[in-house]
């Protein structure tokens, strides 16, 4: 009976052992997952707040660039805009070029007609004045004021024109280089412009022109053609010019 008993007791307690045993196991897993779904939980947050941040960089980089695009696209249309007014400027800057370029050359064909000048002499136009240009133009030896051959035949032929042409007055204006007299010289670079003005200017009334129609101006060595630097610029600055005055109003002021 006893042993009986005694069996029974112990096939009892291995039965509530067996029983308790899984019901342990269960519960240290449960806990093993609360621990897990904890850790991913905050892990999960943390992604969450590391996208949230990532979007909020992203749409502020969005905004820049669209902001860039907008400024860029801005600065795009001003720079068209001004070239298409740099274009318009340009054109009609040729337009007035050309428009004064055509009106230079009525302005020289009328002043030659009305001088009556011949095949031989021109009319030029250099820093808004206008010169009489012979076919052999009157220029000078160093320090002369003496008139070459190539020289008289000219001035004679402009002779012949004033004299056709008694309303027709010029300024005959003498240059000279840059080149200095010796010291103590009673003459300087002034003196011998007037006195090469005056040498074509004895010759055109020696040949008939009256004295009325004409002026005498010297300029020194202040109104260079050339350069003074080489002789031949030089021998270019030697020289005497004629300017016409004419009443040509104001159709004729140059360089307006």
């Amino acid at each position: 009976m006893i042993m009986n008993a005694t069996l029974r007791l112990l096939a009892l307690l291995l039965l509530v052992t067996t029983l308790a045993l899984p019901s342990c196991v269960s519960k240290k897993k449960f806990l093993e997952l609360e621990d897990a779904k904890a850790a991913l939980a905050s892990s999960l947050a943390d992604s969450k707040e590391k996208v949230n941040m990532l979007e909020g960089k992203v749409s502020s980089l969005e905004a820049d660039m669209a902001n860039q695009k907008s400024q860029f696209e801005s600065d795009i249309a001003g720079l068209r805009s001004d070239i298409d007014a740099a274009k318009s400027s340009a054109e009609m800057a040729q337009k007035s070029l050309a428009d004064k370029e055509a009106e230079l050359a009525k302005i020289k064909s009328d002043v030659k007609s009305a001088l009556g000048l011949n095949s031989g002499a021109n009319i030029t136009e250099k820093n808004g004045d206008l010169y009489v240009t012979l076919e052999n133009p009157v220029q000078y030896r160093s320090g002369s004021a003496r008139l070459n051959r190539a020289a008289r035949k000219s001035i004679e032929s402009l002779a012949e024109t004033m004299k056709n042409n008694p309303s027709m007055h010029l300024l005959i204006e003498g240059h000279t280089d840059n080149k200095k007299f010796v010291s103590g010289s009673n003459m300087d670079n002034w003196q011998l412009s007037v006195n090469r003005a005056m040498a074509v200017v004895k010759r055109l009334i020696r040949k008939g022109v009256s004295p009325d129609q004409l002026t005498v101006s010297g300029r020194g060595d202040t109104a260079p053609a050339a350069t003074n630097d080489t002789s031949e610029g030089r021998a270019q600055n030697r020289r005497t010019v004629a300017k016409p005055k004419v009443d040509t109003g104001k159709l004729y002021k140059i360089g307006n």
